[in-house]
């Protein structure tokens, strides 16, 4: 893990009890798929240091990044905060320099890994293994994850080429964080 266990329980704290909640219900809404609360978390932190912030050279955007070359109508659609800020004052999240609301970058997140996963299933990835391609596909797409599962490696493309191990492994540091704080995981 590329940050230390109180590293990572100071971006929580940081982040707030109060908008964990909120990626609890979000990620609770649906089936028991595995994209849970420390899930989500542990791509925030590995994204941004759970920041609701611009960064990827300008085109990741809020705290998940979701990225304006992919997602540009998305954006659009959606409202926006400046970078840093986490109270919508715009109606779009498109323009340079905005991010979407926590709540609606959370879904699009989730949809991402929802999406990643029914690719790696039709691409014939075994079922143990969907999630961890999922996670590496956020980062990498889902070509670049692709590439990598099939040469033994799911992470071969992903930033740092330990994507998906990373955010599994902050992933269970947050499960402890949620746990000791008695937060939904």
């Amino acid at each position: 893990m590329n940050i230390t266990e109180q590293g990572l329980d100071a971006e929580l704290d940081d982040f707030g009890h109060h908008r964990i909640q909120i990626v609890a219900e979000l990620t609770h809404q649906g089936a028991n798929d595995g994209i849970g609360t420390a899930l989500m978390l542990a791509i925030g932190s590995r994204e941004t240091d759970l920041r609701n912030i611009v960064g990827d050279f300008g085109h990741g955007r809020g705290w998940v990044q979701i990225d304006d070359r992919f997602h540009t109508m998305w954006l659009s659609d959606h409202a926006g905060c400046e970078s840093g800020s986490w109270n919508a004052k715009f109606s779009s999240a498109l323009p340079q320099g905005r991010v979407p609301t926590l709540t609606a970058a959370t879904l699009q997140a989730i949809e991402i890994l929802h999406g990643n996963r029914r690719f790696a299933v039709a691409q014939g990835v075994p079922a143990n293994q969907t999630l961890r391609f999922a996670i590496a596909a956020y980062n990498a797409g889902a070509a670049g994850a692709l590439e990598g599962q099939q040469a033994g490696n799911v992470d071969k493309k992903t930033t740092g080429k330990d994507y998906s191990a990373d955010v599994l492994e902050r992933k269970a540091a947050v499960a402890k964080y949620l746990r000791r704080h008695n937060l939904p995981a």
